[in-house]
């Protein structure tokens, strides 16, 4: 198997996760990335400096011998792109959608000169749910009818789960500082060829959708509540609103809740459940790593959608037939939140001026149950006066 790899994004999480994963377990890195000045520091610089947090001592790693690409330079990536049989997207979800249309002529322009035994697996390693599915969907749209039976045969869109914080520190093209824990899955059953990648803590799993859950339902779920609640209290880093008492006494109870829930579909023993909530609210009290709360909270509608972070946990506990309370804390304070500069907030603001929020929900398909949007118009004022220091103006009645 060629031991080469596309990281497509060279931000916090592609250099810092994918890229320090993959670079020591003897790949060798093709970075693609659209920041022009960062593309051009890499380039010159050749190497740059991963900073591993470990409970309280920090490794640090050197990450040298990579190709970088700005997405202007189609030409020679494609050099790279058309030998190349792993690729990563490190974007952030709402980028998605501008990667696959760059790709598609790439891929049209690879299936069509490549032999029928060559194969390429796209695995995207995003916080979002499905992501794998979404970027085919976006590829194969207007594709050529007579490649889509080798897009389908030799392209694999594997699910991906991933889980470590990066972040930027004094020097952010060069030096990166995160934590040493890693969580990665992907979905075996969905690769395209013979070979499958063999990557440090990347486990390759036929239920990929019950380990996308449970990281999805717990950890991101904990880690939202500790932005939303975290940003309307004023705090600036996760770490302060995890070290907040109120704060970490409702996401403790909050992902106790959405752990029952994950316990009951997909059949987790009670100890693992309650071991992988506690690696959450274990390590984000950790100042060593300053995750700003800013970062967090970003794209509030997307992580209230159906199958996310909030609702999806509040759907299968009524499933299952129990009442949620604490995760609806952070379903308000995603709807206080007056998120600077981020159009979904924005949006929410404009909707809860007029107490649309049955209204809000339907615009992005969420339809909850009068009794949960009842609980969630009643939360308000609770969660405005225990943690209210900034929230969007708003009536407390619904229509």
């Amino acid at each position: 198997m060629s031991k080469e790899v596309i990281i497509i994004g060279a931000g916090a999480s592609g250099r810092g996760h994918m890229g320090q994963l993959a670079f020591e377990s003897e790949y060798e890195l093709t970075f693609l990335e659209k920041n022009k000045e960062l593309t051009d520091i890499l380039k010159a610089r050749g190497a740059y400096t991963v900073h591993l947090a470990g409970g309280n001592a920090v490794t640090d790693r050197e990450i040298t011998g990579f190709n970088i690409f700005h997405v202007g330079e189609k030409d020679k990536f494609y050099s790279y792109f058309k030998n190349c049989p792993l690729i990563f997207t490190t974007v952030v979800a709402v980028n998605l959608s501008e990667v696959g249309n760059y790709l598609r002529p790439l891929v049209v322009k690879w299936l069509k000169e490549s032999s029928k035994n060559e194969y390429k697996n796209i695995m995207c390693c995003e916080n979002m749910n499905e992501s794998g599915k979404y970027l085919k969907k976006v590829i194969f749209e207007d594709f050529p009818e007579e490649l889509k039976a080798g897009f389908e045969s030799r392209i694999g869109f594997p699910d991906t789960m991933i889980a470590r914080v990066v972040t930027t520190p004094k020097y952010p093209y060069l030096e990166l500082l995160g934590e040493e824990y890693s969580e990665w899955t992907a979905d075996k059953t969905t690769f395209r060829g013979p070979e499958l990648p063999q990557i440090k803590t990347l486990q390759l799993v036929e239920d990929q959708e019950r380990y996308l859950k449970r990281k999805l339902y717990i950890h991101n779920t904990g880690h939202a509540t500790f932005g939303y609640l975290g940003f309307l209290k004023g705090h600036k880093y996760i770490h302060e609103a995890a070290q907040d008492e109120s704060i970490m006494n409702v996401c403790r109870k909050a992902i106790e809740e959405s752990g029952w829930a994950i316990q009951k579909e997909y059949g987790f023993s009670e100890a693992i459940i309650s071991a992988y909530r506690n690696a959450l609210t274990d390590k984000c009290p950790n100042a060593v790593i300053p995750d700003e709360i800013t970062r967090v909270v970003r794209d509030p509608l997307r992580k209230l959608g159906k199958d996310e972070r909030f609702i999806g946990p509040l759907s299968l506990m009524l499933k299952h037939g129990r009442k949620p309370h604490y995760l609806l804390y952070g379903i308000c304070a995603a709807l206080l939140g007056e998120i600077p500069g981020d159009k979904d907030s924005e949006t929410i603001k404009n909707y809860m001026a007029k107490s649309e929020i049955k209204e809000l929900f339907k615009s992005i398909g969420v339809v909850l149950e009068p009794a949960v949007l009842n609980d969630i118009i009643n939360l308000f004022p609770v969660v405005r006066k225990e943690f209210g220091k900034r929230f969007s103006v708003m009536k407390l009645d619904s229509k």
